[in-house]
């Protein structure tokens, strides 16, 4: 683990090697940590999914708590939070997505059969076949990145034109898949599309799917029943 500064007033967490949930736990340990412990003068917790950035007010600090050095401070603190013996309170958190491959709602699903020489059914079996991690949120509120993308079925670049892309869309961007939570205009490759809504502004916990969660698509026809 790194820590280092990010400006005046924000340090980072960084954890070498692959992204993999045991990886994101151990971020996710540490802002829990943080958290519980309710600083006054962290503002701000952001992980990623093999770093964390951490807000803090260095004019509070400095005030209060009668250091010279905020970055050391804070850095000294992260560095003795021990997470050896530590684990999440929540259970994994699976969410079962319901997906319309192709068509109108993937646009570039046939181009991408034709570039893996691959038929249709061996890809959705290839996509629903693998337990997605949440390793990352961004993007647009709820989005989530999901990582566990089968090598098979990975495509190194991204469409041709950019294009309007309803909410809703499963894309693919290298070893990466995702879906948008709103409208967007963006040059990603369209699958398929979940009338899962992740992303409601009017519930306090407004999105369905959060960090180190888990998804597992199921495939649906159009017009037919997602439950």
């Amino acid at each position: 683990m790194k820590v280092y500064s990010q400006g005046d007033q924000a340090i980072v967490v960084s954890l070498k090697g692959d992204v993999t949930p045991a990886a994101t736990e151990k971020l996710l340990l540490i802002r829990h940590c943080l958290i519980n412990q309710n600083y006054p003068f962290i503002t701000e917790i952001v992980p990623t999914e093999t770093d964390m950035l951490i807000s803090y007010d260095a004019r509070m600090m400095m005030k209060h708590l009668n250091i010279d050095s905020p970055f050391l401070h804070m850095k000294a603190m992260i560095e003795n939070i021990n997470i050896d013996d530590m684990t999440l309170d929540k259970e994994i958190h699976c969410v079962k997505v319901p997906i319309v491959y192709g068509g109108a709602n993937g646009p570039h699903l046939e181009m991408i059969l034709k570039e893996l020489n691959m038929d249709r059914q061996t890809f959705i079996e290839i996509h629903t076949g693998t337990d997605y991690f949440v390793s990352m949120m961004g993007y647009s509120p709820g989005f989530p990145y999901l990582s566990g993308v089968d090598p098979q079925i990975i495509v190194n670049h991204t469409a041709a034109e950019p294009r309007l892309i309803p909410a809703g869309s499963v894309i693919l961007e290298n070893n990466k898949c995702g879906i948008t939570t709103t409208e967007t205009y963006s040059d990603w490759l369209v699958i398929g599309h979940t009338s899962l809504p992740l992303f409601n502004p009017k519930k306090e916990d407004f999105a369905l799917i959060s960090l180190g969660d888990h998804v597992k698509f199921f495939e649906v026809q159009a017009g037919g029943n997602d439950a």
